[in-house]
């Protein structure tokens, strides 16, 4: 396939895919292709996003799979994590919330996620995450996400707004040569102090090749 290949043809592939698998997710998938999507999708779908996605998914089922209350994802570009989350039969989450500041990119999360969208169980909102009053969100969230700390100007002082006992998932990185890249920490014990979490359910990194991504959940 080329870039020229038509849309219909990738959205023929993904309906196999998804007929062969079983997969709700690449179903849903398939129907955003057959809609106008954005030119940037397939960067949100390839395999080291996905792959991020899927040892954050994995964490949470272990750590923490029944949050009380709404999912809160921040930065959440298009509501890839969002999807996986919903889909996966090992977490018990009521609803997702999928915020950025980018105003183009809730549309395409609703519709990525129509069918949650449809059942109340997602919605998509253009906001600012460090300007955000999570005390005053009703429900009150049951865990919010943050995997971009490192694009955070103050990690701590931003933690500092949000409500004790929060549940929290974090992820930063050692990718310091990014320029925009303002908080980015050396090693696992060095988020760990960034964060300054109350209580650690659990922390891990993964290596990748230009750098190492780590990952914390626990509460403020």
């Amino acid at each position: 396939m080329t870039r020229d290949t038509p849309p219909d043809a990738f959205y023929d592939i993904l309906r196999g895919v998804a007929a062969l698998t079983g997969n709700a997710v690449v179903a849903d998938l398939a129907r955003l292709v057959a809609d106008e999507m954005p030119p940037d999708l397939w960067i949100a779908f390839n395999h080291k996003q996905i792959g991020s996605k899927r040892w954050l998914v994995d964490a949470l089922a272990q750590a923490m799979p029944q949050p009380q209350g709404p999912v809160w994802m921040l930065g959440a570009w298009y509501g890839v994590l969002g999807a996986l989350l919903l889909a996966d039969e090992r977490l018990a989450i009521p609803a997702v919330v999928s915020l950025d500041r980018d105003a183009t990119c809730a549309p395409v999360a609703e519709r990525l996620n129509r069918r949650h969208v449809a059942s109340g169980r997602f919605r998509a909102i253009t906001a600012d995450m460090t300007t955000l009053d999570f005390a005053a969100q009703q429900p009150r969230p049951g865990l919010v996400i943050n995997t971009s700390c490192e694009h955070l100007d103050d990690v701590p002082g931003w933690l500092a707004t949000l409500p004790p006992g929060l549940p929290l998932l974090l992820q930063s990185n050692d990718y310091f040569r990014e320029p925009d890249h303002r908080s980015c920490v050396g090693s696992l014990d060095d988020f760990k102090a960034q964060a300054g979490l109350s209580d650690l359910l659990f922390a891990g990194a993964q290596p990748t090749k230009n750098y190492t991504r780590f990952m914390l959940i626990g509460r403020r």
